[in-house]
């Protein structure tokens, strides 16, 4: 194994995000050592010490990986933001049809109290805000990156994905607990209902862990 392929082993196992952005990743810095190990031997250095050169000015792996790592997490939380920009209003326009096609089931419940309509509407208000804030988030960092790279970009990226899952999070536990509080069966009071609110939960699940994971690796 000769000292590039040795090194770029190295910086593959201390590298953990999207298999897709972390070989994009290793191929620009294999490109980059393998150009800079072929102007040496351009000058006359034999091909072992040209690739020892390479590897030397390139950096400490540790270093670079450290680099690598907060932008394989930058992308990690621009992807989980747009999954939420979509994910989110798809589940409440499904939300809503649900309800509208098993409106003769939620009828034979009664009639609701005027704080039941007041607390879905808060809900309906925090869902909607969760993908504004992912956007607006997106947007921020867009125009944040044209001044500055690295940590500022990312921090903004991971403020707005902390906030647009938070919103989420409490429009859901908002729906599920004004629900559960008045009649907990109106929340599978039809299979569309039932199926929405258990892929609703599923997903605000997998954003919260992603969020998490982001937090514990920086």
């Amino acid at each position: 194994m000769n000292a590039i392929e040795a090194y770029m082993g190295d910086l593959d196992r201390r590298l953990t995000g999207p298999a897709g952005a972390k070989a994009d990743l290793l191929a620009e810095a294999k490109d980059g050592l393998t150009d800079a190990a072929e102007a040496y031997r351009a000058g006359g250095v034999d091909e072992a010490e040209a690739e020892r050169r390479a590897v030397a000015d390139f950096g400490p792996a540790d270093l670079i990986a450290r680099d690598y790592q907060a932008e394989l997490g930058l992308r990690r939380d621009i992807r989980v933001l747009w999954e939420l920009i979509v994910g989110v209003p798809l589940l409440i326009l499904g939300w809503d049809l649900a309800r509208v096609f098993s409106s003769g089931d939620w009828s034979r419940l009664g009639q609701p109290p005027s704080w039941y309509y007041r607390a879905i509407g808060a809900a309906d208000i925090l869902a909607a805000s969760s993908p504004v804030v992912a956007v607006a988030g997106l947007i921020a960092a867009r125009l944040l990156s044209r001044r500055a790279d690295g940590p500022p970009v990312a921090r903004v990226v991971a403020w707005s994905l902390a906030g647009a899952v938070g919103l989420n999070l409490l429009a859901v536990a908002t729906y599920g607990g004004a629900t559960g509080l008045l009649e907990p069966a109106r929340l599978i009071v039809s299979v569309p209902c039932a199926a929405l609110s258990a892929t609703w939960i599923l997903f605000s699940t997998r954003l919260t862990v992603a969020a998490r994971s982001r937090r514990a690796a920086a």
